[in-house]
This record gives structure tokens, sequence and C-alpha cells, in this order.
């Protein structure tokens, strides 16, 4: 926690190279934070409902469609 800590702080100071706008985009970035809560709420219902042998078959399933579906593209 206390290296992103940093890396916010350190960030805040730096703009865009050619446009006049800080570096990271926040109205963007909170965008991105339901589906966030909501991946996490849904990781931890799995972590607790199934076994570990089976969470770890269903993320190397997950990796695995990932890695086929971008290098198809």
């Amino acid at each position: 926690m206390g290296a992103s800590v940093s890396t916010v702080y350190f960030n805040l100071r730096i703009r865009h190279p050619t446009l006049d706008m800080p570096l990271i985009d926040y109205e963007l970035a909170f965008l991105f934070l339901p589906m966030i809560t909501l991946g996490i709420s849904i990781g931890v219902a799995f972590n607790v409902m199934f076994a570990d042998w089976m969470v770890t078959v269903l993320l190397i399933i997950l990796f695995l469609d990932n890695n086929i579906l971008t290098t198809i593209s």
C-alpha cells in the first residue's frame, strides 16, 4: 500500500507530455471503481464457495481463454 500511495503522490505532479492535463485521468479512474468493486465481491464469494483446487482450475481456464482471444485478434 505504501508503494501505491507514493506512486500516486509522485505522479500527481507530473503532467501529460503533449496535453495540458495531469498524467493520470482521475475521472476515468473513478469510472472503473464500480467494476473493480463488483469483481472483488465476486472473487471473494467464489473463494469462499469453491475449494482451493477449483479456484485454481477456474483461474487457469480464465487465463487460457483470455490468451486465446488476444492471440486470435
